[in-house]
């Protein structure tokens, strides 16, 4: 058995350090989030609160139907536009990787560009509404996440690194065209890249509620992100026009609407899925972006 040395005991020491700073916080979050608002009224944000209480996650369950109705628009999104983008990078990426590619230096210039410059809110939304007309349409949110440059290149330069072009070579001679060498050895050879890059789509899919805000109207089609919004705006409404309101409708309606525990109810409500997800990514997602970063 090896001999473990002081060295190591230290870091290991300072490693669960940072991890328990790190953890702390989303302890702290859980257990607010069952306090009442009277004891966080009166002691501020504890480990040990004198009251704990249900009302915050009452009144997010409040919302019954339309909360399970935006869960499920949300998991579609994010699924679909996970799944569809990274079929379209890794054949993006795949195509710029090969260098007998004619149009290559061409279509890494153009993709490079639109890193660079952008046409802005106001045209992407003519564009969307008036000549797509993805108005109040679901289609919105998932299809412009399916294309990012820098996954792109993560894809590109994990192909590069990990696939021999004498692998490829060899599979051509044996009679193997571009879209079986693609399929049946490129895309399992891709599976860490492919995860990391999935796992950050998928959080940007899930973490996603300015295009819902500006697109979407139908209560049908709202993601689970701008119905939380809309749920902190009424916390924040009651927030700020506490004085404008009598004091026995004020007091009635605060005991519906939990202010403080129901913020960290919201975000726990959102966080919850992406905290349990990510421990089975963690090794994909390191490998990946480690390899990604090395060789541009």
């Amino acid at each position: 058995m090896k001999k473990v040395g002081i060295g190591q005991w230290i870091l290991g020491l300072v490693l669960f350090l940072y991890t328990m700073i790190c953890l702390l916080p989303v302890i702290l979050v859980v257990i607010v989030s069952f306090s009442s608002d009277e004891s966080i009224n009166k002691n501020g944000f504890s480990f040990f609160p004198e009251q704990w209480s249900l009302k915050a996650w009452e009144y997010v369950g409040s919302f019954g139907r339309q909360l399970i109705n935006s869960y499920a628009v949300t998991i579609f999104i994010t699924i679909g536009g996970t799944v569809l983008g990274l079929i379209i990078m890794s054949m993006f990426a795949y195509t710029l990787s090969r260098k007998n590619f004619e149009l290559r230096s061409f279509l890494s210039i153009m993709m490079l560009i639109t890193m660079l410059f952008s046409g802005g809110l106001l045209s992407s939304y003519l564009v969307n509404t008036t000549m797509y007309h993805l108005k109040d349409n679901l289609l919105v949110l998932l299809l412009p996440g399916t294309m990012n440059v820098m996954n792109v290149i993560i894809l590109r330069t994990y192909i590069q690194s990990n696939i021999p072009d004498a692998l490829i070579e060899s599979a051509k001679i044996d009679g193997a065209r571009e879209r079986t060498i693609f399929w049946k050895i490129a895309a399992p050879m891709m599976k860490p890249a492919l995860a990391s890059v999935g796992f950050m789509m998928a959080v940007g899919y899930w973490n996603e509620w300015q295009g819902a805000m500006i697109y979407i109207t139908s209560p049908s089609k709202t993601p689970l992100q701008l119905l939380l919004v809309r749920i902190e705006n009424n916390i924040n409404f009651l927030m700020q026009n506490a004085g404008n309101v009598p004091t026995d409708v004020y007091a009635s309606m605060s005991q519906n609407i939990p202010q403080n525990s129901g913020r960290m109810a919201i975000l726990l409500t959102v966080l919850g899925p992406i905290m349990v997800i990510y421990p089975f990514f963690q090794k994909y997602f390191v490998k990946g972006l480690t390899v990604g970063s090395v060789k541009g």
